[in-house]
């Protein structure tokens, strides 16, 4: 009992610590880009200020990667080698920490899970080395931490905990109940922390609030299996994108800076554009909440579509970072141009759409809802779970030679 004690309290505290790492770096971020993509560009009427700013970004991405090697890494690799017993090192987090912040600052469409993770385990192994003369279980503290990075950065604690252990089967020195209090512990106490910096200096997540399901009825449920069919069918895209980007950049493949460069020139390019498809689209999810209707069924489709092969050019080419983010705006962007095309509720279609194209790519049914519902109304929860249960029973096609966890 004094053991178990002991451990709520240390990961409550490191839970604080991670509350107050995320929020700084999600505020450094966010002022960065009001920089550049605001205030800077009020004293230019520079019509090609994306594509050369994009380009720089590149040319400071490349160079970064070249010194000081591949980061941020992917979430799914940190969190395969968490639960397989390896150990991150952290020595590091600085240069992790510019890895994450300087694609994100540019304009990449990704989002900001990964690099934050990175940094936030390394952190955790630090403190497990420091605590080892005290607590022998202090190895697990890795996934506790990162369960709570992952509940902060998406303002959804129960995604936290389940994305952490929905496919987590090995074998832990915590026992199971104990370690289920750890999980909310921690993520509680980054939660308080982050939430009380957010309100006292600002900053933060912010992906809005869909309004409520006004109407429910036949059209509605002879349409569900359909739209999450269709949902499924434009996610699989993400990865015949991502299978296509791996093969055209093989000319390229030992060229950091030039790949970096390029990936910075396309993504300029297509937001000179298509402004939408720039950024990890969690700000710009507010914009698509109101202005749908008007942006018409075309440009939402062929935005909803472009931002999934323009992430893939990203991830692919050295702009590293998370892909949650930008999936979940494609989502949404496709479910309202199937919402303008059927006469159906708008917000019951986007929630079918967007869980189903976001459960073919991550692949994680429950986690995939309990994300969602922190945007959607709880009346969505019908047609959330109908959408995620479908796309994340969709197999990723062999002949694209991807695994279907990346």
């Amino acid at each position: 009992m004094k053991k178990n004690l002991v451990m709520i309290l240390v990961v409550g505290f490191l839970g604080g610590i991670i509350g107050g790492i995320t929020w700084l770096i999600l505020f450094l971020l966010n002022h960065g880009i009001e920089i550049i993509w605001h205030v800077i560009p009020e004293n230019l009427n520079l019509t090609v200020y994306p594509l050369v700013v994009c380009a720089l970004g590149g040319v400071l991405v490349g160079l970064w990667e070249k010194r000081f090697g591949p980061y941020p890494r992917e979430l799914s690799e940190i969190m395969a080698e968490v639960k397989s017993g390896q150990k991150i090192p952290y020595n590091n987090l600085h240069i992790i920490g510019v890895a994450a912040l300087l694609p994100l600052i540019f304009g990449g469409s990704l989002g900001p899970e990964a690099g934050l993770s990175g940094i936030i385990v390394g952190l955790c192994f630090w403190f497990s080395d420091k605590l080892k003369f005290a607590l022998s279980e202090v190895d697990e503290i890795a996934e506790i931490g990162m369960a709570a990075t992952i509940g902060v950065i998406f303002n959804s604690p129960l995604f936290g905990f389940v994305n952490q252990i929905e496919d987590d089967g090995s074998v832990k020195k915590i026992p199971k109940n104990t370690k289920i209090l750890l999980y909310f512990v921690g993520i509680i106490g980054g939660f308080g922390a982050f939430r009380f910096l957010s309100r006292t200096i600002g900053g933060g997540p912010g992906l809005g609030n869909f309004p409520g399901i006004e109407t429910l009825g036949s059209n509605e449920w002879a349409l569900v299996i359909p739209l999450a069919l269709a949902g499924s069918l434009l996610g699989m895209g993400y990865f015949v994108f991502k299978s296509i980007v791996k093969k055209a950049i093989q000319p390229l493949k030992d060229k950091v800076v030039a790949k970096a460069i390029v990936a910075g020139a396309i993504l300029g390019g297509v937001g000179m554009f298509l402004p939408y498809t720039m950024f990890s689209g969690e700000h710009q999810m507010t914009d698509l909440m109101t202005s749908w209707q008007s942006i018409g069924v075309g440009l939402l489709f062929v935005t909803a579509v472009v931002k999934l092969l323009i992430t893939n050019v990203c991830l692919e080419m050295g702009w590293r970072g998370g892909h949650i983010f930008p999936v979940i705006f494609a989502g949404a962007a496709i479910g309202y141009a199937f919402a303008i095309l059927l006469p159906i509720d708008p917000i019951f279609c986007v929630a079918v759409v967007a869980a189903a194209l976001t459960g073919v790519i991550l692949r994680k049914p429950l986690a995939v809802i309990l994300l969602l519902l922190i945007m959607f109304p709880l009346d969505a929860i019908i047609p959330l779970v109908i959408g995620a249960v479908i796309g994340g029973a969709i197999p990723v096609p062999g002949f694209l030679g991807l695994d279907q966890t990346e």
